[in-house]
């Protein structure tokens, strides 16, 4: 998310759709997908240095939840076929997937 806006902003690109996000239109996605992705950052950073691991499930879940709507919920996205609604499946599972393996994050771990 933030490599994708990031460039998008630094071109000054103005062909791109976002119509899977729910909450932002035009450039203010640009600027909520790059602080989105620097949160994500932020707290995979911090699950790792084992601060705030609690940040990382909830990130996850947002994640999650915002690619379900954005996509499956929302009436404002179509998709462009079948190809497209397979891969996008693909990444909705993923995300549920990292979101099931964040809350590992919050197990503490075994001493031998």
């Amino acid at each position: 998310m933030t490599g994708v806006s990031g460039v998008l902003l630094l071109s000054g690109s103005q062909n791109y759709k976002f119509d899977m996000l729910p909450f932002w239109k035009g450039e203010s996605a640009l600027y909520g997908l790059l602080a989105l992705g620097i949160l994500g950052i932020a707290a995979a950073a911090l699950a790792l240095l084992g601060k705030l691991k609690p940040l990382i499930v909830l990130y996850t879940l947002a994640a999650f939840a915002l690619l379900v709507y954005g996509y499956f919920v929302s009436p404002v996205y179509r998709f462009g076929g079948e190809a497209e609604a397979k891969s996008t499946l693909w990444l909705v599972l993923a995300a549920l997937a990292a979101f099931l393996a964040s809350l590992m994050h919050l197990k503490s771990p075994k001493r031998a």
